[in-house]
Order: C-alpha cells, then sequence, then structure tokens
C-alpha cells in the first residue's frame, strides 16, 4: 500500500496535473471572450471537478512533501513559499462559500437597510401571499451545453406549483419585441440603445394540473430586476429573476450625490456620495463621503462608489462581505513574499547554489571558433514639408511655453508640458504636419490653434482607434477634424458617450471606452481654443493659491491698483485676465505677418509679473526647474535610447562572442567591450534620469499605463543584465538588444505617452509597489528568454569539432538563465498577488477570474514548471530548460498584449471592437521562433542516437 501510495503521489503527476490546470485557465478567458462570465463559471471556476482538481494538486503537494521530508531547515524557504499557496486557495474557498458581493441602491434623503445580491436568483409570490419562494443557491444559465431549472414549492393552503426551464436566450431581441411591455422596452432601451435584446428564460408551470408558459427577460445592465405579474387561472403569480435582496443589520442614507461633468458639456468625470451610517443598535450616526479608492469600512462591510441613476438623484454602491476568507488569503501573500525573500536570500537553496555552478562552468570555458553576424534592416519615414502661411513663430512660441500653468491636481508647471501631454493625447504623434503651416511641435500646435482657431478646427487631428466608431463619425481615415464630430453646434456623440460612462467599468464595450477617450479628446481641443486648461493667472482673492484661466467668468475681475500701470503700455479698457489675455492674441496678429513679437513677448513678461506677485514664492518652482522640464518633453530620451541600445546589443552580442570562441582573439577587443559597458552603464543612468524625470513632473510613479509599464519593463531588463554582468558579458548584449526592441515597442503608435493625471481607482499606493513589483519581474524574464533563444542558437550552429567548448557555454549561459527565471517568477507571483491587495482595496474583491488575472497566474504557474523539469529525468537536459524559458514568455506576452488589446471583455481590455489585426511581423517572428525549436530538437535527437551507437 506504501508503495502504491508512492508511486501514485509523485512529482510528475503533479506536474502533469498542473500542467492540465494551466490549459484548463487558459481556455476559460478565450471561452469567456466569446460568450460570458456566467458560461465560463458554469463550465469551469464553479464547477465541482474544478475544486476537486485544485484539492488533488494541495494533496499531492502535502503527501510529496512528507514523503521527502522537505520539513528541514535548509528547505523551510521552498516551504514557506509553497505551502502559501495552499493559505490563498483555501481563503479563496472561504471568500466563495461564505463571504458574498451586492449592491446598494439610495435615492437622496432615503434611508436604506437593504442590498441586492450580485447573484441571480429566481424569486415567486402570489398576490395572497399563498406562494413565497426564493432560489437557496444562485441560478446561473450557460451559453454552452444544456441548462436545466426544476423547482416544486408547496403553498399555504397545500397547492402545488412545478416550475421547470424550458428554454434559456441569449439576445432574445425578437422574443422581447413580442412579449415584453411597453415599460420594460423603454426601460431596456434607455441603457442599452445598441439594439439586442436582454437575456430571456422561458419557464414552464405546472399548476392546478395545467401547464402554463412563462417568460422572464433579464436586463444585466440593472441592479434591481422587477418582479413581473402572470396570471394562472385563479392565481396571481409574480416572478422574477434577477439579485435577491439582502437585509443589513444597519442602514445607510444618501445625503448627497455629486456628479462632476466637463465644463461645457453633459460628459461625466467623476462622482462621490455623501451618506449618513446609522446603526440602531448602539445609537450611531456617522457622515461619510463615498468615493473611488475611498472605502466606507463597517461591521465587515465595505461600501464602493460604483454608478448613479439616470436623473443623477441616486448612487448605486457596491458591497463586500467576506471578513475572514480575505484575512486567510492576506497571510498566503503574506508567506509567499516572505518564501520569495527567503529564496534569494538564503544561502542553501539552490537558487544560491546557482552562484557555485556559474563559476565552476566558467572555469572550465576554453576558446572556440564562432563567426555570429547580426543583421538588423531598419526603415524611415520621410515627411515632405511644404512651406508654411504665417503661423505663429516658433521662438515665440517656446517662450510661452515658459509661462506656469496651473495643472488638474494643483502642480505648477511650464505651459511646455501642458501642450506637449494636450497635443500627444489629441493626436497621439509628438509632430504635425499640414500643407499650409509645416511641420509643428506641440507647444508650436498649441499655441498656433489659439490664435488661428478656424484654421485648425478644418485639420484632421483628433485620433480614432476604432473602426466601428470611424464608421459611425463618417471618417475613413484614424484622424478626425473638430468639424467632423460638430453637428450643427452639438456634440455628434454626446448621447453615446454618456451612455457609456454610466456603465459600469468592467461592463463597458470597447466602443464605449473609445467613445469616453474621443470625447476627452475633443474636449482638451476645445480647451486649447477656448483657453479653459491655461490655468496662468492667480487668482487674488483665493485662499489655497488658485489660479484660473482667462475664459473663466473671475477672470472679468478688475486687478488693484498696482496692476494698473500695465495699462500704460496695454492701452485696455480695464485691467483684468481676460482683457490681458485678448490683448495678447491680438497682438500676434500683426507680429505673424512682419514677425516683430516686440510687444507679444512684453505681455508675456508681464503675465510672469502677475504670477511672481499674487503667489507666494514658495510655490513657484525655479527658472532651473522650468528649464529641467522642457527639457525632458524636448529630449524624446526614451525614442533615442532604443537606437543606442540597439547599436549596443550588435557590438556587444559580436565582440563578446569572439572574445569567447575565438583561439587568439585580438588585443583590441577587450577594450571595445569595456567601452560598450561603458556606454551601456551611461545609457542606463540617462534612461534612469528619463524615469526619475517623468516621475518628478507627472507627480505619480511612471508605471501608470501600458507606455510607462513597458519603459519599466526595459529599465528592469537592464537591472537584470547587470545583476549576472560578473558571470556573462554575451548576456549584456542580450540584455541591450532586448531593451532596444522593448523601447521600440513603447514607441508603436497602440501606446500614448503623455502625462496624465491618474484614473481615481489608480491613485493607491499599493498600485504603484504591484506594477513595479510584476513589471520587474517582466524585465527578467524577457532577459530569460532572450538567452534562452541565444542557448537554442547555439546549440543549433554548433559543430561536432566544437561540441564541447559549446556546451560549456550553453551550460554557463542556461545557469545565468535559471537565475534570471527564477528571480522573475518570484516577483511576478508577490506583484500578482499585491496586485490583488490593490482590487480588493479599490471595489471589494482580490480575485474574480477575470482574464487579466488568470494569465498572471498562468505566468507562475507556466514558469514554476520550468524551474521544476530539474526534478524529472527526463528533463533535465539545458535544452529543454532554455526552450520552456523561451516558450513560457508567450505567456508574458498573452498577459501583457493580448488580454489588453485582443480580449474585448473585462476591465483590462483596451483593444478596439474590432482587435487590432495581428501583425505580419509578428507572425513571421513566432514561425521564425519555433522553426529554430523543432530545429534544435531533431539536431539534439539525432545527435543523441548517434552517440548511443558509438561503442
Amino acid at each position: 500500500m506504501n508503495q502504491f501510495r508512492k508511486s501514485l503521489f509523485t512529482l510528475k503527476l503533479s506536474l502533469i496535473i498542473l500542467t492540465l490546470f494551466i490549459i484548463i485557465i487558459g481556455i476559460a478567458t478565450f471561452i469567456e471572450n466569446s460568450y460570458d462570465t456566467t458560461t465560463t463559471k458554469l463550465l469551469i471556476y464553479n464547477a465541482s471537478w474544478f475544486e476537486f482538481l485544485l484539492a488533488i494538486l494541495v494533496i499531492i503537494y502535502l503527501i510529496n512533501t512528507i514523503q521527502k521530508n522537505n520539513f528541514k531547515l535548509n528547505k523551510f524557504p521552498q516551504l514557506i513559499f509553497h505551502f502559501s499557496f495552499i493559505f490563498i486557495l483555501i481563503g479563496g474557498g472561504v471568500s466563495r462559500n461564505f463571504g458574498f458581493e451586492a449592491n446598494m441602491h439610495l435615492f437622496e434623503n432615503e434611508v436604506v437597510d437593504e442590498l441586492h445580491s450580485i447573484d441571480p436568483y429566481l424569486q415567486l409570490r402570489s398576490i395572497d401571499n399563498n406562494f413565497e419562494f426564493t432560489s437557496p443557491n444562485p441560478d446561473y444559465f450557460s451559453q454552452l451545453g444544456s441548462n436545466s431549472f426544476y423547482v416544486e414549492t408547496k403553498g399555504k393552503d397545500g397547492n402545488v406549483l412545478i416550475i421547470s426551464l424550458k428554454e434559456y436566450l441569449v439576445d432574445a431581441y425578437d422574443l422581447f419585441q413580442k412579449h415584453g411591455t411597453e415599460d420594460e422596452k423603454l426601460d431596456y432601451l434607455k441603457r442599452n440603445p445598441d439594439g439586442k435584446g436582454p437575456y430571456a428564460l422561458v419557464f414552464e408551470i405546472l399548476y392546478g394540473g395545467k401547464n402554463h408558459t412563462t417568460i422572464l427577460f433579464y436586463d444585466t445592465t440593472k441592479y434591481i430586476q422587477g418582479f413581473k405579474s402572470f396570471k394562472l387561472d385563479d392565481l396571481t403569480l409574480e416572478m422574477t429573476y434577477g439579485p435577491k435582496p439582502i437585509k443589513l443589520p444597519f442602514s445607510l442614507q444618501l445625503n448627497d450625490f455629486t456628479l462632476t461633468k466637463y465644463p461645457g458639456t453633459n460628459i461625466p468625470s467623476a462622482s462621490e456620495s455623501e451618506v449618513l451610517l446609522i446603526d440602531d443598535r448602539i445609537n450611531l450616526k456617522e457622515e461619510h463621503l463615498i468615493y473611488k479608492n475611498h472605502v466606507l469600512d463597517y461591521d465587515g462591510y465595505r461600501f464602493f462608489q460604483t454608478s448613479y441613476d439616470d436623473d443623477e438623484n441616486g448612487t448605486i454602491l457596491s458591497v463586500n462581505y467576506d471578513f475572514y476568507g480575505t484575512r486567510i488569503t492576506y497571510f498566503g501573500y503574506i508567506l509567499m513574499a516572505l518564501g520569495a525573500l527567503l529564496i534569494m536570500w538564503s544561502k542553501n537553496t539552490h537558487f544560491s547554489k546557482l552562484n557555485e555552478k556559474i563559476k565552476s562552468v566558467q572555469s572550465k570555458r576554453k576558446a572556440l571558433l564562432i563567426t555570429i553576424l547580426v543583421f538588423l534592416s531598419s526603415s524611415s519615414i520621410c515627411f515632405t514639408q511644404t512651406q508654411f502661411a504665417n503661423p505663429i513663430n516658433e521662438d515665440h512660441a517656446n517662450e510661452f511655453g515658459r509661462i506656469l500653468v496651473q495643472t488638474f491636481d494643483g502642480r505648477l508647471s511650464p505651459v511646455h508640458s501642458l501642450a506637449t501631454d494636450m497635443i500627444h493625447k489629441i493626436t497621439g504623434r509628438d509632430f504635425i504636419t499640414t500643407a499650409h503651416k509645416g511641420k509643428m511641435d506641440a507647444m508650436h500646435l498649441f499655441l498656433d490653434i489659439q490664435v488661428d482657431p478656424e484654421y485648425w478646427r478644418h485639420q484632421p487631428l483628433i485620433i480614432v482607434r476604432n473602426q466601428t466608431l470611424c464608421d459611425i463619425i463618417g471618417i475613413s481615415g484614424k484622424y478626425a477634424s473638430f468639424n467632423d464630430l460638430d453637428n450643427n453646434g452639438y456634440y455628434k456623440l454626446e448621447e453615446l458617450t454618456y451612455t457609456a460612462f454610466q456603465k459600469n467599468a468592467t461592463e463597458q464595450s470597447n466602443l464605449d471606452r473609445e467613445l469616453i477617450k474621443v470625447s476627452e479628446r475633443v474636449y482638451l481641443f476645445l480647451n486649447i481654443i477656448n483657453g479653459t486648461s491655461l490655468k496662468i493667472f492667480p487668482y487674488p482673492e483665493s485662499t489655497n493659491n488658485k489660479w484660473i484661466s482667462w475664459d473663466d467668468p473671475l477672470a472679468l475681475n478688475p486687478l488693484n491698483n498696482e496692476l494698473k500701470i500695465l495699462n500704460e503700455d496695454l492701452q485696455i479698457p480695464e485691467v483684468n485676465y481676460r482683457n490681458i489675455m485678448r490683448t495678447y492674441l491680438l497682438s500676434t496678429v500683426p507680429a505673424r505677418e512682419t514677425n516683430n513679437y516686440e510687444k507679444p513677448n512684453r505681455i508675456i513678461g508681464y503675465i510672469n509679473s502677475i504670477q511672481h506677485y499674487y503667489t507666494p514664492q514658495d510655490l513657484l518652482p525655479s527658472e532651473n526647474k522650468k528649464t529641467l522640464e522642457i527639457f525632458y518633453n524636448k529630449s524624446r530620451i526614451f525614442t533615442y535610447l532604443k537606437y543606442v541600445y540597439a547599436l549596443l546589443g550588435i557590438v556587444l552580442l559580436t565582440f563578446t562572442f569572439i572574445q569567447n570562441f575565438k583561439n587568439s582573439p585580438p588585443t583590441w577587443i577587450r577594450p571595445i567591450i569595456k567601452l560598450g559597458i561603458g556606454l551601456m552603464i551611461l545609457s542606463f543612468f540617462i534612461q534612469t534620469i528619463g524615469m526619475g524625470l517623468r516621475w518628478y513632473i507627472g507627480g505619480h510613479a511612471p508605471w501608470s499605463n501600458g507606455y510607462e509599464v513597458i519603459l519599466l519593463v526595459a529599465w528592469a531588463s537592464i537591472i537584470a543584465g547587470f545583476s549576472v554582468m560578473n558571470f556573462s558579458k554575451i548576456t549584456l548584449g542580450a540584455t541591450a538588444l532586448i531593451t532596444s526592441i522593448l523601447l521600440m515597442v513603447a514607441g508603436l503608435s497602440y501606446y500614448d505617452p503623455q502625462l496624465t493625471n491618474l484614473n481615481p481607482v489608480l491613485k493607491s499606493y499599493w498600485l504603484i509597489i504591484h506594477v513595479a513589483i510584476i513589471t520587474i519581474g517582466y524585465g527578467f524574464l524577457a532577459l530569460s528568454f532572450m538567452l534562452g533563444l541565444i542557448n537554442i542558437i547555439l546549440g543549433l550552429v554548433s559543430s561536432r569539432q566544437k561540441e564541447k567548448l559549446f556546451s560549456i557555454v550553453i551550460e554557463e549561459l542556461t545557469y545565468i538563465n535559471e537565475k534570471l527565471l527564477t528571480i522573475g517568477v518570484l516577483l511576478v507571483a508577490v506583484g500578482t498577488y499585491i496586485g490583488c491587495v490593490w482590487a480588493n482595496e479599490s471595489w471589494g474583491t482580490y480575485w474574480s477570474w477575470n482574464a487579466k488575472q488568470v494569465w498572471s497566474l498562468i505566468i507562475i504557474l507556466s514558469y514554476g514548471l520550468i524551474l521544476h523539469f530539474k526534478y524529472l529525468p527526463k528533463m533535465q537536459s539545458l535544452l529543454t530548460f532554455n526552450i520552456g524559458s523561451v516558450i513560457s514568455f508567450g505567456s508574458v506576452l498573452m498577459t501583457f498584449v493580448g488580454v489588453n488589446y485582443y480580449f474585448t471583455k473585462g476591465l483590462h481590455s483596451y483593444a478596439s471592437d474590432d482587435p487590432p489585426a495581428f501583425p505580419i511581423y509578428a507572425w513571421v517572428t513566432i514561425i521564425i521562433l519555433f522553426s529554430i525549436i523543432i530545429s534544435a530538437i531533431i539536431k539534439n535527437v539525432y545527435l543523441n542516437k548517434k552517440n548511443s551507437t558509438i561503442p
């Protein structure tokens, strides 16, 4: 029996089951994207067999640990790290079975002590109170496979109702039009203008010996489903399918709901609820404010700001109740972080012993002749520039860019930063070229729009990254002019945008998100024309140093007597901010004709003087600080560094290969390599300065969007390369190449490099930690991918005569690869679960099996499999490990690119309705990679067979 148990509960079996688990949850994300979350949960996540699979993994691990007597001091770090997953799974089980999520609907001045569950239930009642029934468990129905529902309930009079599901329909438009009431249709169309129908549940009810058919329509956009009345002979039955009420032991009263909108539009920008907490059990009354990342915690319940009513007189709060599950899971997170640290720093772990292995292999290294040629082809796009007709002078525009402006969050920065951010957000580009005005940078264009607005209203400046939306607007390309979006003085997309903004973030389609983004770009364009965002004038009567724009009503207030001396030069009817700015704009008209900017420059000087006059000096940035910020905007550090790293990668790889493999390498190679390393250190120093400047200018950690995350991955890749530089200079060449590729990807049009304020939900220190750790982990894994690929290629091109030396170099680089991979997967593991903490602190759930979370888990598990190959005799080869490090990087790409830009559902999706076509070069790259891998495997099999036949 013991022998049977030992043969059954093996590491091999656990790795097979783990591989199966990875495949299953990966498939689940595609099912969710093609159908819906409910279908995925029914088929996989909530299925009993899925829980059984998780339980089997835990049991096998525990038995293996006991059998191998892993409860030893030298294995303590690994034990802690692996045990953390057990606590995380237990915590998840507690959350699932004992916690719940709900919504709370509040009207102003209304006291409410009732929640409505997230999960749907079938509820029925008769008007005479004879029948009353609510499903004991949530009722979910799948788009795949068959659905069944059967319930038998007895009334107080002894009569029986038997209810069974006859049919479940998705997008039941025709049925809804035929059987839905007029009120239902109007209500549904208001929230769902896309023409699709709601879900439909057709029930067959047996009552009094007769069968009756009833149809319930389920609108997933409603937080509370109303009861629908059905006449069954002498019985009037009311039914509903959807959230069920949950009684609270206390109550909330909505004192005020505030919805902030962008000026001059009906487009919302933020919402908050002022509530009164009432607990009669202890005679408690407390006022609280609830908004994004500002949660109300009370008696185990957590309340989050989610949505609001159409008339803006009510708010909808999401509610989470999960005291024990969260704490057990958090304990697992702490164990994971502790285990990861001990694995990397303990002297008794396999990770620490890799250094000794690398040094041992280095001592065996001999010279070998090898020639590796690296070809890179590049293309450049040339812009034809035509002579522009009287734009604003560029030098004068730069002078205007030095004026200080108060940003939305109160930071004082040069107008140049505001211009760079706004123009790039509107256009997605750093330079704009038109037939009449030539090529302009952001600051030049920003000021020219203000002095010549009519010209720029007709120019296609506003980028639209969604083909469906382009069709709605009626444009053929990806750029729309302001006039394309103007409908006789009304914004063409206003109603669609309002509907999109009202939806919960997880329910917004890609069209909804792009509608919101395009509306923001239009709003920014209008801001430039109207000067709304140009808050360059201090408001004298402000108590908190508020600055205003020249179109603000307060800008009409006259300035005090001391500043009226300006009128000796300006000669305006009344000295106020609006007249000063108008005088400036008018002064540019003759200046553009004569190229004499003496008067406009003088007015800029007056504006600077006014800023210093009304603002405390300690709040004003120095001239050097302004210059530094403008330098960052103009330097385009990361754009130029991608070319520098590409060149350094080619040089270092070429000469380090020659140095390592040539019998007598020339003496001049060593100085070149040292020079390359020195330039790489200098480039990294510049890169770090760029990251620091971006942090300083933006006012938050520079990893809040896709562009910044790639910058951080690139930065982390250099760190990874430097961490193993003492072992191999080849690694530095690979580092430079992978960093160059990452910076090139960051420069693609998919990513927006502008500096903007954070979305309220992103303003969390948990987010900063989460993204930093997980992204640095990506950097290590990216370098591991590159080293794995180099090792595979070296094995492929090695000759039999030099096989020994090739194998030594490959062994050395593989050990280095293992170090990088271990660090990377530990960082991703810790970073992922810190992200779960952020999610729980932001909207009340730490794990929801969304695609981003699932693929982050797949990264951890995939690389975990690779690290455990060494314990399986048939998987211990260096080639297997290197192939694993290359293929597993696909999980990283899927997490960052696939989920974000090709999955069209969920909070982490940033793709268009029609996801961008998979680039041809990407297909070619994949084919080449797999061709290399297959060729290496074939060669390895051939050599093994050949060696086995040699006596």
